[in-house]
Order: C-alpha cells, then sequence, then structure tokens
C-alpha cells in the first residue's frame, strides 16, 4: 500500500480530513484525482482515523490496493472494451452489408473512436461515484515543514 503525509484539518467522528502534501509525480499521473481525493490547490482526502489523532496532527495515510486497481479498472478498461465494442462492431457491419474493400477498413476503426467518446464519458461519471476513503497508518512525531 502507498502511502502519503498529510496534515489533519479536520476531524468528525472516526473520519478526519487530511491535507496531503503532494509529490512530484502526483500532477502528471491519470490517477491523481483518486489518490488526493481533490482537484483543489491544495489536496486533500478523507481517512478514518482512530481516537487519538486529532485536528494539527501529521499523519501518514493509505488507499486500499484494490482501490487503487477498481479505479484503473474504470478509467482505462470502460474506454477499452468501448472501442473493441466500436471496432468489432464496424466490423461486422462491413462484412454483413458493405462488399467494398475500400471501405472496409475505415469503417471499423472510425466506428472504434466513434464509441471511444461514450467509453469516456461514462468511465469519468464512472470514476466520480468512487468516493475514495483512505486509512491512517501511524501519527507521525515531526511538525509540518513551513517551506515553500
Amino acid at each position: 500500500m502507498p502511502t502519503d503525509r498529510g496534515l489533519v484539518v479536520a476531524r468528525r467522528g472516526n473520519v478526519v480530513t487530511v491535507q496531503v502534501q503532494p509529490q512530484e509525480g502526483c500532477a502528471s499521473c491519470a490517477l491523481s484525482e483518486f489518490c488526493v481525493g481533490s482537484k483543489q490547490d491544495t489536496p486533500t482526502v478523507k481517512a478514518t482515523a482512530s481516537s487519538e489523532i486529532a485536528q494539527g496532527d501529521i499523519v501518514e495515510v493509505s488507499l486500499d490496493d484494490s482501490l487503487l486497481l477498481k479505479a484503473t479498472a474504470i478509467i482505462y478498461g470502460i474506454p477499452l472494451v468501448a472501442f473493441l465494442v466500436g471496432v468489432l462492431g464496424g466490423y461486422l457491419y462491413v462484412t454483413l452489408v458493405l462488399p467494398s474493400p475500400a471501405v472496409s477498413m475505415a469503417v471499423p476503426v472510425i466506428a472504434g473512436f466513434l464509441m471511444l467518446i461514450p467509453g469516456v464519458l461514462v468511465s469519468r461519471r464512472a470514476g466520480e461515484r468512487l468516493n475514495p476513503t483512505a486509512t491512517v497508518v501511524r501519527k507521525l512525531d515531526q511538525k509540518p515543514s513551513t517551506q515553500p
């Protein structure tokens, strides 16, 4: 399980809001919205925590590996399946309806890319409903750095 450090900024029951310190690779990662749970300048994530964790504590949080696998399957798998359905549907259409070999190569490719559009839209909507919740692994003893 990958872990990130962050500052607890709020607490409600057994759930804390942690302001995560983004790492260098986060900006280019396609899964960053799931890891940090936000698209704001100061990314935050909701995490379950024990009662000893209070606002202002520096903690280490972790997302479950199954959540990362599920997010990856949603973000990449759904559009891939939609593209393949379009290509296979276009190929089937060409073999049953169009006997012309000049058009027979273009139709499956065009159909694949046309099906990619709803595939991406569906994966975005499914990704928004994923609702990632992390777990506080441990409380760290150090204070947050004040350097920019």
